[in-house]
């Protein structure tokens, strides 16, 4: 070929090109190549076309490494309301290990390398099943079956006006007062993924229809994370799922943990939904551009959450638009331990939350401070179910629930 494809310094500077965007990666077919572009530059289409053609090439030239799957086991955690809850550890050939619950589907450890090898967990927590049982930051949690608010907990489906219970007043939060985070789930492991199933039922927490809802984590060899969500309904109803994991990169050293000030983040949303004084969105999706909320560019949380108009941080939804196709949507990066997450969803939106109102008492009996962690938590956009503008959750009983989300965990 002219262009000098076939060779292999051609080869070479593509695919260089690649692992520096780190904006977009790529499928086992071609034909979804569109959904797996991340980059926002202006050669957008040519990475698209040289993507594809590498990877046919490639596909044919050069067979994908065998991965070992990761291993997972089980172990007693304790017990809720008569019913055993075990944690899961699943862990790959790099030594990452991520530590599962059954109860509330809680990510209760993450322990990754820092750029000296040395591990650490980076996700907070607690020790044991008391700190859980009530956990009112939702450390950890799988929340459903509405992540985030909905005004005054209320919305209508077909002319009929659901009343949800005002937990977090004057809205409903994070699925009731006993919402996905303080169920025991059903749990087995399939291979190398942990699958959790729960069956919520018609009027649970006052909301329609019996839901099916089904969980499955991945850890692969890669240091990602996958967690995959699906769900069927017998009724019309709204769904919002998410995972709710603190994350502070700096890791647990000594029994305590450091504030997020020396942490950097990218968040590659062009839009944002402002909120009101009590962070229901007003229902304009608005421009991030010479805002706070601009994050488009690393940008390190010490200098800007005391711009974050309320003195209050980071609590919002940024906008992706689009759903149902997997997008790169942020990055952290700590460096001073070298570590950075990375995480993707398929999800529209992702909310971005630096830990204002956390004040707790966490694994090894570490002090829990506000700006202490920071959240991700791919979803719908708050009170969606009230805003039609807003990508729909209404989830109908011809329909399934399905949504992708992963974090990737690396050195720098």
């Amino acid at each position: 070929m002219s262009d000098g494809w076939e060779t292999e310094a051609f080869r070479a500077k593509i695919v260089a090109q690649i692992e520096k965007s780190r904006r977009f990666e790529f499928t086992k077919t071609s034909d979804e190549m569109e959904k797996c572009i991340f980059t926002k530059s202006q050669s957008r289409e040519e990475y698209l076309s040289l993507v594809a053609r590498l990877i046919l090439h490639m596909r044919e030239k050069y067979p994908q490494e065998d991965h070992p799957p990761a291993m997972i086991t089980s172990s007693p955690f304790g017990n809720h309301e008569g019913k055993e809850v075990l944690e899961y550890t699943l862990k790959n050939s790099k030594g990452t290990e991520i530590h599962i619950l059954n109860y509330g589907g809680i990510i209760r450890k993450i322990v990754v390398p820092d750029k000296n090898g040395k591990m650490d967990d980076i996700c907070l927590g607690f020790d044991g099943m008391e700190g859980y049982a009530e956990n009112p930051p939702y450390l950890g949690a799988l929340i459903g079956r509405y992540a985030n608010r909905i005004a005054e907990g209320r919305f209508t489906i077909d002319g009929k006006t659901y009343q949800l219970d005002t937990n977090n007043e004057p809205n409903a939060l994070h699925g009731g007062k006993v919402g996905f985070d303080k169920r025991v789930w059903e749990s087995k492991i399939d291979g190398d993924v942990l699958q959790l199933t729960y069956v919520s039922a018609d009027g649970e927490e006052k909301y329609p229809g019996e839901v099916k809802v089904t969980v499955r984590y991945q850890l692969t060899d890669d240091n990602e994370l996958v967690i995959q969500y699906s769900a069927t309904t017998s009724a019309k109803t709204v769904i919002n799922l998410t995972n709710h994991a603190y994350f502070n990169l700096g890791g647990q050293v000594s029994g305590d943990i450091g504030n997020i000030f020396d942490h950097n983040v990218t968040i590659t949303a062009d839009k944002y939904t402002p909120v009101d004084e009590v962070s229901i969105p007003t229902g304009v999706i608005a421009d991030v551009d010479k805002t706070p909320w601009d994050l488009r560019t690393m940008k390190n949380l010490g200098e800007m959450i005391p711009t974050v108009p309320g003195d209050v941080g980071y609590d919002h939804n940024f906008c992706f638009g689009k759903t149902g196709w997997r997008k790169y949507m942020a990055r952290v990066e700590h460096p001073a331990s070298g570590r950075f997450l990375e995480m993707y969803s398929t999800e529209p939106g992702v909310q971005f939350y630096t830990a204002y109102y956390l004040n707790a008492t966490g694994k090894g009996g570490a002090s829990y401070k506000k700006f202490d962690a920071f959240c991700l938590e791919a979803q719908h956009y708050p009170d969606s179910p009230n805003k039609p503008n807003f990508p729909t959750t209404l989830l109908a009983p011809s329909d399934t629930y399905l949504q992708t989300t992963s974090y990737k965990f690396g050195v720098m």
